[in-house]
């Protein structure tokens, strides 16, 4: 929903971006040349804006420099709206790509005693870094929500978190971190986090698994620093989310 409602936005600026373009070609004599040149950096698709500008409503006449401010405003709008929906359209395909997270690629030894101890040490530095990236995402969240206008279901998708994560953050949420750009890069960030936490416990329970045979559970659960119920539920198949 969220990347429909920014492909929508999108598209509004676009609108504006064009009648901006049109007022400035009808009543100030740009060329379509100019026009391309202030919109993509570089004259290369001239016909492209030729075709969105006689699309464009007229609009009434206005000076040259308004005109050329508006272009620009909304131009910076359609590229930062661009850039958002990409990246919302991205952590959607994440999020349903049959549960599937990034590629993790772990260093860890091959030993089994040696593999649990050094995953457990691993697992507690990614946890304590997860923490801290998903309390810092929620709360540019909640900024975006305080600060820039976004309903709390808009930020909390393109954050990946649950709408009730914001409001413990709204008090705190600052100005300076009402930023859709920020809120989707620490959301990347915490998704990568999640999939690394997720690698090392398969690959700590795993070799838990190999090892119970012969080895019993309160030593396992000293390698792995958990409880000896966990490294039964471990050995047993049954799932325990950490």
């Amino acid at each position: 929903m969220l990347a429909g409602e920014l492909r929508a936005a999108h598209g509004r600026a676009r609108t504006v971006r064009d009648s901006a373009a049109a007022a400035l070609h009808y009543h100030h004599g740009w060329t379509f040349t100019q026009l391309c040149t202030v919109i993509h950096g570089r004259p290369n698709k001239v016909a492209a804006v030729r075709e969105a500008v006689e699309k464009a409503a007229r609009t009434r006449r206005t000076s040259a420099a308004r005109a050329e401010e508006a272009l620009l405003l909304a131009q910076h709008d359609v590229r930062e709206l661009w850039a958002l929906y990409k990246r919302a359209k991205a952590l959607e395909a994440a999020a349903t790509d049959d549960g599937a997270g990034p590629d993790v690629i772990l260093d860890l030894p091959s030993e089994p005693r040696a593999l649990i101890s050094t995953a457990a040490a691993q697992l507690r530095d990614v946890s304590c870094q997860h923490a801290d990236i998903v309390q810092r995402r929620n709360r540019a969240a909640a900024a975006l929500t305080v600060h820039a206008g976004w309903s709390k279901r808009q930020a909390a998708g393109l954050a990946g978190a649950a709408v009730r994560d914001l409001y413990p953050q709204e008090r705190t949420a600052v100005r300076g971190e009402a930023e859709p750009h920020l809120v989707a890069g620490l959301a990347e960030e915490a998704r990568q986090l999640d999939a690394w936490r997720a690698a090392l416990i398969q690959a700590r329970d795993g070799a838990i698994r190999e090892l119970s045979a012969t080895v019993g559970p309160a030593e396992l659960a000293r390698l792995a620093q958990v409880s000896d119920e966990r490294v039964v539920q471990i050995r047993d198949g049954k799932a325990d989310p950490e």
